[in-house]
């Protein structure tokens, strides 16, 4: 269901990031980096596609507490019963939000939403490709209680949709409405590197959760944005891998047993005593920050702008046919969907695999297309078409011959909106 509410609310979001490109440069501050904003784009469209193929597997807990272990049954007609849900959801997330910075096996996942160095529309998009999976698990309390599942995906598609417009540098506090919602002010604090603004303000839509259990801090100066170890990369896929590996590389360096099962569960801070023991959170200010970089000609920009418009339209589909179309063809559009986002990043980082990826990928797109249309009497007009743009693509991208990166790239000029 919550499928067709995201597919229902893209174009809005898009709306509103234009809305927020415009007042960035009325008030003379620097737009949106290009590469950053198609890398969260591309996070989050890797989320909706992997969504229905995970949901399930996430939900089943709930569903067989709520079907075998419910202790009331509360009706989804009562006004009453959508406010307490409205605050349990929230208390959840609240819940969930704070252990996935402070377990690692969650801060994994979490990571991913704050690893962008820019704080703007797109980075709330940013999201997990597994978080699907872990996030059902703190709400099985609403499960026992006795709300439906039905009525759970509905709040926390509500949830989730409020929590978009706070990812923004261009409002300020808004006055009493700081002392009880969570706001850009608030949130701009979370997504801070700074010591004092690290593992604060978790809420979801009340701040009032914060307040009540310790983690609030007020915005006292603009944060650096990021991760105290900046991912250095454009890739979407490296994005949701790279704390993986690097849990598994300290587990694998550890000489203690026990150690290499605590690098799993401990506080991202944490470090086995012969790796060094735990790790302090530097110092960081807004001027002493090199943000990961590198250069993009235009034509690229130029040709990975024209393919996300294609990917933006085939992910509003593929959402909106989520619940009814026949899980073959959503692998199908959701792979090529995958192998697009992911080619993008290779593309950008000039990296060996990118173009061949790349051109795999459009030969995909017609394959698929003759796949889907098979037997019916549109095939060869479909194909005939589909095959004419992606050679268009494939002669574009050829031409621009991305070549390898060299020593010094990394801070090269930024290319913004």
């Amino acid at each position: 269901m919550d499928e067709k509410y995201i597919a229902l609310a893209v174009p809005f979001f898009f709306a509103l990031i234009g809305v927020e490109l415009w007042l960035r440069r009325r008030q003379a501050e620097p737009g949106y980096n290009f590469q950053d904003s198609i890398t969260n784009l591309s996070c989050g469209i890797g989320q909706q596609v992997l969504g229905p193929f995970l949901k399930g597997a996430g939900l089943l807990g709930y569903v067989l507490l709520y079907n075998h272990a419910r202790l009331f049954s509360v009706s989804s007609h009562s006004v009453w019963a959508w406010v307490a849900l409205l605050f349990g959801v929230d208390l959840f997330y609240y819940v969930f939000h704070r252990a996935s910075h402070r377990i690692n096996v969650f801060w994994a996942a979490h990571v991913v939403h704050h690893q962008s160095e820019e704080y703007n529309l797109s980075v709330a998009l940013r999201q997990s490709w597994i978080d699907t999976l872990m996030a059902p698990l703190f709400y099985l309390p609403l499960a026992v209680l006795g709300f439906s599942p039905l009525m759970f995906v509905g709040m926390s598609t509500i949830n989730t949709l409020y929590q978009f417009w706070i990812h923004t540098r261009a409002v300020g506090t808004l006055g009493p409405l700081e002392w009880v919602l969570n706001t850009p002010s608030h949130h701009r604090v979370h997504h801070g590197v700074n010591p004092e603004y690290v593992d604060r303000n978790y809420a979801g839509i009340f701040i009032i959760w914060d307040r009540l259990f310790g983690t609030f801090q007020k915005e006292e100066q603009e944060p650096v944005y990021g991760t105290v170890k900046p991912l250095a990369s454009f890739n979407p896929l490296w994005a949701n891998l790279e704390y993986w590996v690097q849990m598994a590389s300290m587990a694998r360096q550890s000489r203690r047993f026990i150690d290499k099962l605590e690098v799993w569960f401990m506080p991202p801070e944490w470090r086995p005593v012969d790796l060094g023991g735990p790790v302090a959170v530097p110092e960081a200010s807004r001027d002493a920050q090199r943000k990961y970089q590198l250069p993009v000609s235009r034509g690229l920009s130029a040709y990975v702008a024209v393919n996300f418009v294609m990917v933006t339209v085939a992910t509003t589909v593929f959402l909106w046919i989520a619940a009814s179309a026949r899980m073959n063809v959503l692998a199908l559009l959701g792979g090529l969907i995958l192998a697009t986002v992911i080619a993008w990043g290779g593309l950008f980082e000039s990296k060996r695999w990118a173009l061949p990826l790349e051109l795999a990928r459009l030969v995909g797109v017609v394959a698929g297309v003759a796949w889907l249309y098979r037997g019916t009497s549109a095939l060869p007009v479909v194909v005939g078409a589909t095959g004419a743009g992606v050679l268009a693509l494939g002669l574009w991208v050829l031409a621009l011959r991305p070549r390898p990166l060299r020593a010094g790239d990394a801070v090269g000029p930024v290319r913004t909106l």
